[in-house]
C-alpha cells in the first residue's frame, strides 16, 4: 500500500468529487479537477512534501484549479456596469442655501474638520452633491445627513434669518 493510499480513502475521493462536480456542474470537468487535484498531492508527497491534511490540500488545488479555468475560458463577464447617467436626488432646499462671509466667519471655527471640508468643497467651491462625495471619498448619505445637520447648526447663526429680522435677499453670496 502506498503512502498516498492510507491518507485519501475512497469516501475522501467521492467528497472531493462531489466539491468539483459542485464548482463546474460537469460531470467530466469534476474528474478532470479531481485528477489534477489528486496529481499534484502525489507529486508534492513524492518531493518529500508533508501534507497532513491531504483532503484540504486537494479541496484547495481542485478550488485554484477552477478558478484558473474560469479566468482562462473567461466564464464570466469582466465589464462594470455603469449607469447611463447621473442622478442627484438631493433636495433643493440645500442647494439653495447661500452663506455669506459674515456667516462663514461665526460659523467657520465651530465646525469638524470634516464638517468645514464638506461646506468648502459644497457652497465654497459650488461642486454638486455627487462631485463633492466623489472628491471627499464619503458615501451619498453621509454627506447629505451632515449636510443637513450643517443646515441646522447654521439657522440660529445666521443674522440675516428672518427670525432675527433681516431679509435673506440682502444678503451677499460668496
Amino acid at each position: 500500500m502506498s503512502k498516498i493510499d492510507i491518507q485519501l480513502q475512497s469516501d475522501d475521493l467521492q467528497s472531493l468529487y462531489q466539491y468539483a462536480m459542485v464548482l463546474c456542474q460537469n460531470p467530466s470537468n469534476a474528474q478532470d479537477l479531481l485528477q489534477s487535484g489528486v496529481e499534484v498531492l502525489l507529486r508534492e508527497t513524492n518531493k518529500g512534501k508533508t501534507i497532513k491534511q491531504p483532503r484540504a490540500y486537494v479541496r484547495r488545488v481542485i478550488r485554484n484549479l477552477f478558478i484558473d479555468q474560469c479566468r482562462v475560458n473567461q466564464y464570466w463577464q469582466t465589464d462594470e456596469y455603469q449607469e447611463k447617467a447621473s442622478y442627484d436626488i438631493s433636495p433643493v432646499d440645500i442647494e439653495q442655501l447661500h452663506i455669506d462671509q459674515q456667516l462663514l466667519q461665526n460659523i467657520w471655527g465651530t465646525l469638524s474638520a470634516m464638517d468645514r471640508d464638506i461646506l468648502y468643497h459644497w457652497a465654497i467651491l459650488g461642486y454638486s452633491t455627487d462631485e463633492a462625495c466623489e472628491i471627499l471619498e464619503i458615501p451619498r448619505g453621509t454627506f447629505l445627513s451632515r449636510m443637513h445637520r450643517l443646515k441646522k447648526h447654521c439657522a440660529p447663526l445666521d443674522d440675516s434669518n428672518p427670525q432675527h429680522g433681516n431679509d435673506k435677499k440682502t444678503r451677499q453670496p460668496l
